[in-house]
């Protein structure tokens, strides 16, 4: 639940910046509705932690990595990869299969309601990109690849057991 929890700490974070920094208008005011559900759900994560099992660990290395590589690059394209195709698609599948497995009503109620959500930002994400990414050079889209290869590969490396 902390990493969910700082997860979406970290969506606040670059939704914010995509408020600011993406390139047309309908994606700026997408961005702030994103923002909005991101803090509702850092909300909702916090107080479950707090009420529900009072242990809060910090964020791990992986996503901090993550994270900070999303929050530091100045390139609204990258934010949208990292943030709505890579993150919020993993945090997609890991919300559900929580979801799946915990006994816990009030946490599967929380959860279908968030799912909903995240499945709303990873649509936007891959519409709003997919016209893009075909002005790219192909140098620019090796570029973009690369970045969302790591971005997994820090993610993969949460998983593992070491």
């Amino acid at each position: 639940m902390s990493q969910f929890l700082h997860g979406e700490q970290g969506a606040v974070l670059v939704a914010s910046q995509l408020t600011s920094c993406a390139p047309t208008f309908n994606a700026k005011l997408y961005a702030a509705s994103q923002t909005f559900d991101e803090a509702r759900h850092v909300e909702a994560f916090n107080k479950y932690i707090q009420t529900r099992t009072k242990l809060m660990y910090p964020v791990g290395n992986e996503l901090k990595s993550i994270l900070d590589k999303i929050l530091t690059d100045e390139r609204w394209d990258l934010k949208f990869i990292g943030m709505q195709i890579i993150i919020e698609g993993l945090a997609l599948a890991a919300f559900q299969s929580s979801r799946d497995l915990t006994p816990d009503p009030v946490l599967k109620d929380m959860l279908g309601l968030i799912i909903r959500d995240e499945a709303r930002h990873v649509t936007f994400g891959i519409n709003y990109l997919e016209e893009f990414v075909e002005t790219l050079t192909e140098e620019e889209k090796e570029e973009r690849a690369q970045f969302a290869y790591e971005a997994c590969w820090l993610s993969r490396e949460r998983l593992c057991i070491k």
